[in-house]
């Protein structure tokens, strides 16, 4: 049975820092030096027994808790690298494989085995990516954020947030934000669906303030009910010249 891998065009410093802190039965990105290039190749155990019709739908669907997190913690929300293939690879002879793609096959991944342990010193995104399996707020989130942080994927995640919260039975943490502060979100968001243009609301909240509100209370939730601290941050130029590739993602 094949074990599958994709070369990726792109990952940045975070992108594969964070999923080294993971094991192989999770996410993994390596980062191979030909001719000085970086080649950044994804990895998961998941897709091992995976066919090769569904394969390339499925290692899709895996990254986007990787472009979930990314969004959530990159300032600059229209600076993210997300994940995209450009070659399928056997890992277990290295050779190109030939895989469909752009077909819509059934995407059912068995999360169940995978209860990767906690390390005291990872990352918190890392963190935060091993709870995918066994915490449906935590994968749905991911899922919301991938999609861009635009209007609706921030009304879906905000949403999200707020079910969680009423499930809980918790009014202390949206207390921490002022009533015209959500006010001002809610009615954003309603003006973005209604098309509604900018200078004919008020003080209308901007995009970037809306996905800085979200971001903060998403972390809040994070810190408060999963001891997980996140922070945003910025990432470097990945095209700067650097002695390590790696030296960016704590800074």
């Amino acid at each position: 049975m094949a074990n599958w891998a994709f070369e990726i065009d792109i990952a940045d410093n975070f992108i594969v820092g964070l999923t080294e802190t993971l094991t192989d039965k999770g996410f993994r990105i390596w980062c191979f030096y030909n001719d000085g290039q970086p080649l950044y190749v994804f990895s998961s155990a998941y897709l091992a027994s995976t066919a090769d019709s569904q394969v390339y739908e499925q290692a899709c669907y895996l990254v986007k808790f990787i472009d979930g997190v990314s969004y959530l913690l990159f300032e600059n929300k229209d600076k993210v690298n997300k994940i995209s293939f450009t070659s399928v690879i056997d890992v277990n002879t290295f050779r190109m494989a030939n895989v469909e793609r752009g077909v819509k096959a059934h995407v059912d991944i068995d999360f169940s085995a995978y209860r990767s342990p906690i390390e005291e010193d990872e990352h918190p995104a890392a963190h935060l990516l091993k709870l995918v399996p066994g915490d449906v707020f935590i994968k749905e989130l991911l899922l919301a954020l991938s999609e861009g942080m635009d209007v609706k994927s921030l009304r879906k995640a905000y949403d999200h947030v707020l079910a969680f919260l009423m499930e809980k039975g918790d009014e202390l943490i949206l207390s921490g934000f002022s009533e015209a502060t959500l006010a001002r979100f809610t009615q954003a968001m309603d003006a973005h669906q209604r098309r509604i243009r900018h200078e004919e609301i008020q003080d209308m909240m901007s995009l970037k303030d809306a996905q800085e509100l979200v971001a903060e209370l998403v972390m809040v939730v994070l810190a408060r009910y999963y001891r997980i601290n996140l922070k945003p941050f910025i990432i470097k130029d990945g095209n700067a010249q650097q002695d390590d590739w790696y030296d960016s993602l704590y800074d």
